[in-house]
């Protein structure tokens, strides 16, 4: 590429993002709404199901622990073939095609778990739900139709869109029968269904699959408020990145063969395994129930909206300044941050547990543990760890890595969501104590492992990872 286009691509690379960008990117996490709405639907409906009135609870009987944890775990179990496999047909269909095809097979299991009426029913349709890893090929969706420069706001959404349909879900989940409630947190999909339709292909697929008028039609529209030249730059980018990245086919045995592979792998795993060990995604699975557990006189639905509104917040807060702070930082601070009120709130559990007369004047702290635990964990654990996994894959390796490194995520999501129910019967406190610890020992990894990818494009960052070892030593 000459200088002039070298400086055409300069001035041009940070012009302000448009409208039809945002409605892209927005609809596909459309998505992630109702992914959110399921993964918080156990909180309102278990109080439905330990109930002996039959007209509240469909199963007609109170559930058992063990079904609690079955009913929670399993779905989180059964993604992980969807996600190992599944979102390798999006390299072959299309990201667009087969997010049509998930939200359509979301759409009939969510009618089909409205209608359930045993535990066993239940568990098949939410297994279906999450089989094909949607909410993945939407991170790699918003990856590739977004630029270098905006790329970490863009991938900050799925975060926030996903609190958004925990919010949804507690906000309504109390007031509608296990019938009802579940047909309305499906509703997202309808909407993304109609919408989508009309939204592009991202270029990043359409110019690897040769198709490169279609992939200029799709920058004119995402892209919109540029020149055509300007586009041609951006093609002539893309064309670039392509070509360094698919010097050769990748493939599966790449992962270990490849040095860079190997890196986006283990680096990828690290905060994202942090955010699942911090207990978060844990603790809102159960949000209504757990907090019950902590005996003050507020409502543990109440509190979910509370807790989940400040999370929202600090997931909005999260994608304006991660431009400006980086990835790698905000990783640090929000990891370090969690740890503390996660470790205050197993203090007071502990006090119940021994029924301490300290109890009494400590009703505050719950709920106070809560915000600050969500608050900081929306600070980087929480919005970037999906996003930063799809930054790190070379371009023919994104969608496989993507479903590695994801699968081993829900795998610990899994082992977590089962095994919190039966050693909570134990102690509350053990159970939080350890979510604590393990975000001290998730800082300390980062801090001396992680590198930084801010503004960094795909090209640049697997150039990076060629030469980490030279970056640990500086």
């Amino acid at each position: 590429m000459d200088k002039q286009n070298e400086k055409t691509k300069s001035s041009t690379s940070r012009v302000p993002d448009t409208l039809f960008l945002y409605i892209s990117v927005i609809t596909a996490h459309l998505v992630s709404i109702a992914s959110g709405t399921s993964m918080v639907w156990t909180s309102p409906v278990l109080g439905k199901l330990y109930s002996n009135d039959t007209e509240v609870n469909p199963i007609g009987r109170p559930i058992t622990t063990i079904e609690v944890s079955m009913l929670a775990a399993i779905p989180t179990f059964t993604n992980i073939p969807g996600i190992l496999f599944m979102p390798k047909l999006s390299d072959i269909i299309g990201r667009k095609r087969y997010l049509l095809s998930a939200a359509f097979v979301m759409l009939l299991a969510g009618v089909g778990l409205a209608f359930s009426n045993n535990v066993a029913l239940m568990i098949i349709t939410r297994c279906i739900f999450g089989f094909h890893g949607s909410w993945m090929v939407v991170c790699l969706y918003v990856a590739e139709v977004t630029e270098d420069h905006n790329r970490g706001k863009f991938g900050c959404y799925f975060g926030i869109l996903h609190q958004i349909g925990h919010l949804f879900g507690f906000v309504i989940g109390p007031f509608f029968s296990v019938k009802y409630f579940t047909l309305i947190t499906i509703s997202p999909l309808l909407i993304f269904l109609v919408i989508f339709t009309m939204l592009p292909e991202t270029p990043m697929y359409l110019l690897a699959k040769g198709r490169e008028e279609e992939c200029k039609m799709a920058l004119r529209k995402l892209r919109s408020n540029k020149t055509e030249e300007e586009i041609e730059v951006d093609l002539e980018k893309l064309k670039e990145n392509l070509k360094k990245q698919k010097e050769e086919k990748g493939k599966i045995t790449d992962l270990t063969k490849k040095r860079e592979s190997r890196l986006a792998v283990i680096l990828g795993l690290l905060p994202l395994i942090t955010t699942y060990c911090s207990g978060v995604t844990v603790i809102f699975t159960f949000l209504a129930p757990f907090f019950d557990e902590a005996g003050t006189s507020l409502s543990g639905d109440i509190v979910a909206i509370i807790i989940v509104v400040f999370k929202i917040t600090f997931f909005l807060l999260t994608s304006l300044v991660i431009e400006r702070f980086g990835r790698r930082k905000m990783f640090l601070i929000s990891s370090t941050s969690t740890a503390i009120p996660l470790f205050l709130l197993g203090i007071y559990f502990y006090l119940q547990s021994i029924d301490s007369s300290l109890i009494a004047y400590l009703q505050w702290l719950p709920l106070t543990c809560l915000i600050f635990t969500v608050c900081f964990f929306g600070l980087g654990l929480g919005p970037i760890a999906q996003a930063f996994v799809a930054e790190l894959p070379s371009e023919e390796l994104r969608a496989v890595t993507s479903s590695l490194v994801h699968s081993i995520g829900i795998f610990v999501s899994f082992a977590l969501t089962f095994l919190y129910p039966i050693i909570s019967e134990l102690g509350v406190q053990w159970c939080v104590w350890w979510f604590s610890m393990n975000c001290v020992v998730g800082s300390i990894l980062m801090y001396f492992f992680l590198p930084e990818t801010k503004g960094k494009s795909f090209v640049e960052i697997q150039d990076m990872l060629k030469n980490y070892s030279k970056l640990r030593k500086q």
